[in-house]
């Protein structure tokens, strides 16, 4: 099974060559590592192992575009899985044969497959074990955020997979083609697993392997205003896709409340 990483970067520096080192400590034979760079100015890209292709971008396309440009400029007809992984993640040296066993055992390619993913600044607890999305409610959120790694050990159906780590046969992308370029960051990873859960592609919590995060790196935290603001303007853009606007409106007003009484609550 021949298997791509990508990974998007931009001035991902020193976590961008931790990434790569820790996935070339797998020594999966028919893996390759692509890095697709949104225009960096820290020459992250450069001094890379000889073996890593670079897709650079004229300018910073952000995820869904950074992405769909780099993907569909680099494909291989032999490329059978894709994985797209943050820069700011680390994986473990059995990272890919436990992704291609979970594969095999489920035996079907209409499933975007996610993994467990740890907080890198707390390795006990979780950023990320399933996406639960109920739109008409306010709702969009990671499950297991902040509970203890020991929990949710079994693999699931899940209503999204994050854009942090996201596994899926490549067939899967080119039929969505890629993402919906009009989310520069943040839930266009939501949108697309809808979009495949509507042509029969589900979305699957793989409980192993367990990766680690560097939460929000590029924005400057787990609560930077930049990433507040950016993360409500991207959900009025998906209620807006699949809502008329008035009533996006109160559902983005939903989860504007939602969203504030949660950093409240994680932060007291």
């Amino acid at each position: 099974m021949k298997i791509r990483v990508y990974i998007l970067n931009w001035n991902g520096g020193e976590d961008l060559k931790n990434c790569i080192a820790s996935l070339k400590s797998n020594k999966y034979k028919k893996l390759s590592i692509t890095v697709i760079d949104n225009c960096s100015s820290d020459n992250s890209p450069s001094n890379l192992p000889d073996d890593i292709s670079v897709i650079p971008l004229g300018e910073n396309y952000g995820f869904s575009n950074g992405y769909n440009i780099g993907i569909k400029k680099s494909i291989k007809n032999e490329d059978e899985y894709i994985i797209l992984l943050n820069y700011d993640t680390i994986v473990n040296s059995d990272f890919i044969d436990s992704i291609i066993e979970n594969i095999k055992k489920q035996n079907s390619q209409k499933y975007i497959y996610g993994v467990k993913i740890l907080y890198h600044s707390n390795q006990n607890i979780i950023w990320y074990a399933g996406g639960e999305v109920k739109l008409n409610k306010g709702i969009i959120r990671h499950v297991g955020i902040r509970a203890k790694k020991e929990k949710y050990i079994n693999n699931y159906d899940t209503d999204y997979i994050t854009g942090c780590c996201m596994i899926m046969h490549k067939d899967i992308f080119l039929k969505l083609n890629g993402f919906d370029d009009r989310f520069f960051m943040y839930n266009e990873d939501v949108d697309f697993c809808l979009r495949a859960n509507s042509l029969g592609i589900k979305s699957k919590f793989l409980s192993k392997p367990e990766i680690l995060h560097k939460v929000s790196a590029s924005l400057g935290g787990n609560y930077s205003l930049k990433k507040i603001f950016m993360k409500i303007k991207s959900a009025f853009q998906l209620y807006n896709k699949y809502y008329s606007f008035h009533i996006a409106i109160i559902f983005m007003i939903m989860y504007f409340i939602k969203t504030i009484l949660m950093i409240n609550k994680n932060n007291t």
